[in-house]
């Protein structure tokens, strides 16, 4: 009898075990509301939470940079002189005024972007309006075609074609996979394009056209950040915490350290373009940055929350801000290949066209 009962005393721990297991299954799998739409998105388990802690970079960010940056005191500022008057009136009819106790900063939402990629640049455009930015914003086309779709749907104030001699090598129209061959060519002309703005004496927000904006907020809060220490010339959003910064999305001011930044960039994906692994852009901006004073106290450079400016494995895989109740300025759609971009954002009501 003494046994019967100590059986049935372990058959009922078992069974509350398995019935609490089963609610907390239950409770990570409920459907949550998207940002904008009401529509529902499914969260991922939090037993994933780990990779966040963990912070592993990627592949590309590890591969080796052999080319050494260019000092300070050895870098010299570029003199091309004026941009073409069809650009320069672009950039005019684009920039925000901001004022601050230094008097007004003229402050350019860019983006760059091939035909490959026009999906989703007009989703990126669709966020802008929901967040009540779309009034001042420019695109740099990497072919006529993307062009001719940005004026197809209305935007052609909102969009310059990149002259061909700024290209250090020739770029494909078509989208192209996350590291594959004809990916980091276009990154690279990322960094050409917000180079030569610099030097047209504007503060370059820029971003990749795979994020979606999500709070209207978020350029009030970027000004803020960028005032709230007299030093700070530059907001970088970060691949891994407080490691590796994330070259997709960052507002620059048009200092020579910034200058200096992406030339010396360029430099070095010029210098290591044959290398197999590639050079990202984003790996030959981190080994720049690895040279800076990035104190935290002194460094002009401040790094943006990631719960704030998430990417992909934070928004989509870990569910991070919103299963702690917060809402993220924005989302990078990356560590996702191809189609998984896009299906992503719908699944998680961030898909607007």
């Amino acid at each position: 009898m003494e046994r019967f009962s100590r059986n049935k005393a372990y058959a009922m721990i078992l069974a509350t075990i398995f019935a609490i297991s089963l609610l907390a299954l239950l409770s990570n799998l409920t459907p949550k509301t998207s940002l904008f739409n009401n529509q529902v998105e499914t969260t991922s388990s939090t037993s994933n939470d780990h990779l966040l802690a963990d912070g592993e970079p990627e592949a590309e960010d590890l591969v080796q940079v052999d080319t050494k940056p260019v000092s300070a005191k050895d870098w010299k500022p570029k003199t091309w002189g004026r941009l073409e008057e069809k650009i320069e009136k672009a950039i005019k009819d684009n920039v925000r005024i901001a004022k601050n106790k230094g008097g007004e900063e003229r402050i350019l939402l860019t983006a760059v972007a091939n035909q490959g990629m026009a999906e989703y640049t007009l989703n990126w455009i669709e966020s802008l309006k929901k967040t009540g930015l779309d009034n001042k914003f420019l695109v740099f086309a990497i072919d006529q075609e993307m062009v001719e779709t940005m004026k197809k749907h209305g935007y052609g104030k909102q969009v310059v074609l990149i002259p061909q001699n700024w290209f250090h090598t020739e770029l494909s129209d078509e989208f192209e996979a996350w590291l594959s061959d004809g990916y980091t060519p276009i990154t690279h002309s990322k960094s050409l394009v917000v180079e030569r703005l610099l030097y047209t004496g504007v503060t370059v927000w820029f971003s990749d056209v795979d994020i979606v904006f999500t709070s209207s907020s978020i350029y009030d809060y970027l000004l803020m950040k960028l005032n709230s220490r007299k030093q700070t010339e530059t907001l970088f959003s970060q691949e891994t915490e407080q490691k590796i910064i994330n070259s997709g999305f960052y507002i620059m001011r048009p200092t020579d350290t910034n200058k200096r930044i992406l030339a010396t960039s360029i430099y070095i994906q010029d210098s290591e373009a044959d290398k197999v692994p590639q050079v990202t852009q984003q790996r030959a901006m981190n080994r720049v940055l690895d040279d800076l004073n990035l104190n935290y106290q002194t460094s002009s450079i401040a790094l943006l929350d990631l719960t704030l400016f998430p990417h992909g494995r934070m928004y989509f895989d870990l569910n991070i801000p919103t299963k702690y109740g917060m809402t993220p300025m924005m989302v990078h759609a990356n560590y996702r290949k191809g189609d998984n971009k896009k299906k992503d954002l719908q699944k998680f009501g961030l898909w607007y066209i």
